[in-house]
């Protein structure tokens, strides 16, 4: 017996398009991660379940899974009886995460100066100069996503999993701060200061490299003002059920 084509198939599911499963739930929560982080939903912005199934064209079930799944990444918020929304780290939670990343990133810059490869950090120096270019032509979305790859690297290349792993979470609740409290016109991640520190961790001198690392940070904390106002997001305009 021949096999029926994905059209028959789908016409004999009255038209509508075949659910997605196991890898799609990934792929969703990937593309909401990198929606939050990128700045498209803002932080306190409501993520309906049947918004976003709509959206994806999967069922609600999937969607519950990826925000348990984003919830746990802390970028989102679940409430009992309310549901869920974007996370919005409050002001006093902000200075916490800068604080905890000039004490991670201080010691990652360290292990890297000490023990990466020059391969490793000519990758390193790579993403920052990709970064420029990015400023350069004003494609704010790469600049955003390039300067979380910059730091992401950083991590990787200091050899320790478990310091990868909280910088990971901490640049992402990063974004989050940035996109909440962020003061108009202001460059939140300096590509010049990410320059900076690639050149000197690739001179092996540690104390510059720390120092200039504390410096960027604070650069971008100086730069974060109180702001509560966020938009409503098409959800159905921004996710594409995938074909």
């Amino acid at each position: 017996m021949a096999r029926k084509s994905s059209v028959e198939k789908q016409s004999a599911n009255g038209g509508a398009a075949p659910k997605r499963h196991g890898q799609s739930d990934e792929r969703i929560y990937r593309e909401i991660y990198a929606a939050i982080i990128d700045h498209q939903i803002a932080p306190g912005t409501a993520l309906q379940e049947e918004e976003l199934a709509t959206a994806f064209g999967v069922s609600r079930t999937v969607i519950r899974k990826v925000l348990q799944k984003l919830a746990h990444a802390r970028l989102v918020d679940l409430v009992p009886n309310k549901g869920a929304s974007v996370a919005k780290p409050s002001a006093e939670e902000a200075r916490e995460v800068f604080d905890a990343r000039r004490a991670i990133e201080s010691v990652l810059v360290e292990r890297v100066v000490a023990g990466a490869s020059d391969e490793g950090i000519g990758k390193l120096l790579k993403l920052a100069k990709t970064e420029r270019l990015a400023f350069e032509s004003g494609n704010k979305q790469g600049r955003v996503k390039l300067s979380g790859d910059f730091h992401r690297q950083l991590a990787m290349l200091a050899g320790n999993a478990v310091l990868a792993g909280f910088l990971t979470e901490l640049v992402s609740r990063t974004s989050l701060i940035i996109a909440l409290y962020e003061s108009p016109g202001a460059v939140s991640c300096s590509h010049g200061e990410h320059l900076e520190i690639a050149q000197a961790i690739k001179r092996r001198d540690a104390k510059k490299a720390v120092q200039y690392m504390v410096h960027h940070l604070q650069h971008i904390e100086a730069q974060i003002e109180l702001s509560d106002q966020h938009a409503r997001v098409d959800f159905k305009s921004l996710f594409k059920p995938a074909v």
